[in-house]
């Protein structure tokens, strides 16, 4: 009874909540529609951009245009005694070179550093190349390599200046060439020049040109030369004359020299006219011989006054004779005593090169005065040179 009495019981409960859902069906589809109100206006939505804040000290100076003038940028004051002062008024120190100032490395001040703290080793090092230097005397010029005092006297008797024109003889007396010898001086400096150059037959087997040229000093004892030039069919040599280092010193392309100088020295064009200046007293002197390509020691001695037989006639000379310590050479010269002891002969023994070369004066120009050599035929033919 009371099982049959709970199943009638559930069934009226499902069949009134069955009934209820029907009605609420039959409600929804039959109802009237909803009206669900809908926003006419879209949504506006508003947004702004912003950029992150930036470091002052990334900003870099705007260049000026070229034809403004460049000022030196200014460096970060890292010194708290600095940063006061420019604060003050005072004027921060400004280096003499902006491109100087670019290249400075920076010296970081240490953290722990105080008011009293020295300021960057560079301001110091700005500062001091902005002083103006100090004012002092121009130095004096150099003076001469070879600083003498002229005798005038000394000078007077050898012509201020010269042309002399040497018929050149090889061995026994083949004549081959001619020289043109010439020179100038104002009683303190010289300048002297040789040319020499093969002519007729001999020109036309070997054709050879020399010049020679030789600069220095006219003094109360001499010359003093200071430079002598070689060139011998284009091979080219010199010499330099250093008085206040007491040095010569050789050149030639393939080789350098260099020799002391403890006395007289002279090259081999200024040689002859070294002797004008000689007293007749003298009998030997030490002396150092210079060329382009050769330099030796020798002794130099006043061998007789004698009488030379010349194509041209006889003339009263002083007979001059320098040897070669070591044999080299050997060197004869005739000053003529009527012509102001100017060189009429010079006979040069190339021992080294096995030549012999006789020049022999032919020509003469004194002070712009032209010498006439009138040779007789009994002179001509009695010259044997």
């Amino acid at each position: 009874m009371k099982l049959g009495w709970l199943v009638g019981r559930r069934a009226g409960g499902f069949g009134i909540a069955l009934t209820v859902s029907i009605l609420f069906h039959l409600l929804l589809l039959f109802a009237p529609a909803w009206q669900v109100p809908v926003s006419v206006e879209p949504v506006r939505i508003e947004a702004s951009l912003r950029m992150p804040p930036t470091r002052l000290a990334a900003v870099k100076p705007v260049e000026q245009p070229a034809t403004q003038q460049k000022k030196p940028a200014l460096k970060p004051i890292k010194h708290k005694a600095a940063a006061n002062a420019l604060h003050a008024g005072a004027q921060p120190k400004v280096l003499a070179s902006a491109e100087k100032t670019a290249q400075a490395p920076e010296i970081a001040v240490p953290s722990g550093a105080g008011d009293d703290a020295p300021p960057p080793a560079t301001e110091q090092s700005g500062a001091a190349m902005t002083e103006p230097l100090a004012q002092t005397d121009p130095a004096p010029p150099p003076q001469d390599s070879f600083p003498v005092t002229v005798d005038p006297e000394a000078t007077v008797v050898w012509p201020h200046s010269g042309r002399i024109v040497f018929q050149v003889r090889y061995g026994a007396g083949l004549d081959i060439g001619r020289m043109i010898h010439t020179w100038s001086h104002d009683g303190e400096r010289y300048t002297m020049r040789a040319e020499m150059e093969t002519v007729g037959l001999a020109r036309m087997i070997h054709k050879f040109s020399a010049v020679q040229q030789s600069q220095g000093r006219v003094g109360p004892e001499g010359l003093a030369p200071t430079g002598f030039q070689e060139d011998l069919n284009g091979k080219q040599s010199h010499a330099i004359f250093d008085w206040n280092a007491h040095k010569v010193i050789m050149s030639r392309p393939d080789r350098v020299r260099e020799e002391a100088l403890n006395g007289v020295a002279q090259d081999i064009l200024s040689l002859a006219h070294h002797l004008a200046f000689q007293p007749d007293t003298m009998e030997t002197l030490d002396i150092f011989v210079v060329a382009g390509r050769w330099g030796a020691h020798a002794t130099l001695s006043q061998v007789a006054n004698e009488r030379l037989r010349l194509p041209w006639g006889q003339i009263e000379t002083r007979h001059f004779h320098c040897e070669a310590n070591g044999g080299e050479f050997g060197i004869d010269i005739w000053l003529s005593r009527e012509h102001r002891n100017a060189p009429v002969r010079i006979r040069v023994d190339d021992r080294k090169q096995g030549h012999v070369v006789d020049e022999i004066a032919l020509e003469m120009e004194l002070d712009d005065q032209r010498i006439e050599f009138r040779p007789s035929t009994e002179e001509r033919e009695m010259y044997k040179g």
